[in-house]
């Protein structure tokens, strides 16, 4: 029967929302909670943080850490695999839908719980960090100033070849420029939208490098004026003529949201998070 049903669907493995566990953990005065479905990639995981002071002072700056133009305190990551309808000796992995939980800070201009105001900073710091004058240092720079950094490469060799007579180079810089970062680069994001589900109001946007099928969808939600909470869903691609999974990664990822919950008031009536119910892959 579960092959028929991989048949079917078109993929085995994925979220199973059949098979759930419970994320619960304190921000300050919240209680969230969040239904997963019980993830099917094997992995060695540290004990869990379940309290999150973010407001403590300095906590914030001695938990944050740096992935590309992304500055927040990790808090949780879970992923779901995707494979081929049946068993092949490549592995047969068409794809991961990642989900990962982050809070992070604004700067002080900005009122995180106006949404619109949220939503410019979400693309500002993203244009801010690729587009920078400043250059980060040779494979450790996480993208910081990738774009201005293809424009002076692209300049200095229209330059070079002007200096020789050919000035071809130089006449079709921008050109040049443009196909680079489309191809290769960080485009300018789409306007981030507000986004209502399940009485929550969110900050949505994407994120897509270059000509990658790849993507990565947000969500954020305001804690207090300083601070929000950002749920990211990659969508990893592998294999991208299959498409049923991408489906089901979609509607997985609206069904997780949905099923946020933020509670406000007394402490945690356990202090642990439930641990995950699967091992091993599980492609029910």
């Amino acid at each position: 029967m579960q092959l028929l049903k991989n048949w079917w669907q078109g993929f085995a493995g994925g979220p199973d929302f059949n098979k759930l566990h419970k994320l619960t953990l304190r921000l300050e005065e919240y209680r969230l909670e969040l239904m997963l479905p019980c993830s099917n990639i094997v992995s060695q995981e540290q004990p869990k943080q379940i309290n999150f002071p973010f407001r403590a002072q300095g906590w914030f700056e001695a938990n944050a850490e740096q992935d590309w133009h992304h500055y927040g305190v990790h808090v949780h990551t879970e992923g779901w695999c995707y494979l081929a309808p049946v068993i092949r000796f490549d592995g047969g992995e068409y794809g991961v839908l990642w989900l990962q939980l982050k809070i992070k800070k604004v700067p002080d201009a900005v009122n995180a719980l106006n949404r619109n105001e949220l939503a410019q900073h979400v693309t500002d710091e993203y244009d801010a960090h690729y587009n920078s004058e400043v250059i980060g240092p040779e494979g450790n720079g996480q993208g910081l100033g990738w774009n201005t950094q293809q424009r002076k490469k692209l300049e200095a060799e229209a330059e070079e070849a002007a200096s020789r007579g050919a000035t071809g180079r130089k006449d079709r810089l921008e050109e040049h420029v443009r196909l680079q970062i489309q191809s290769f680069g960080f485009l300018p994001l789409k306007p981030a939208q507000v986004v209502s589900m399940h009485g929550f109001d969110w900050v949505f946007y994407q994120e897509q490098k270059g000509e990658s099928i790849t993507r990565t969808d947000h969500y954020c939600l305001p804690l207090d004026k300083r601070y929000y909470l950002a749920l990211s869903f990659k969508h990893q691609v592998d294999v991208s003529s299959e498409k049923s999974w991408q489906r089901h990664a979609e509607k997985a990822q609206l069904n997780i949201v949905k099923s946020l919950r933020l509670h406000v008031g007394p402490e945690l009536d356990t202090a642990m998070i439930q641990d995950k119910q699967s091992s091993g892959l599980n492609l029910s």
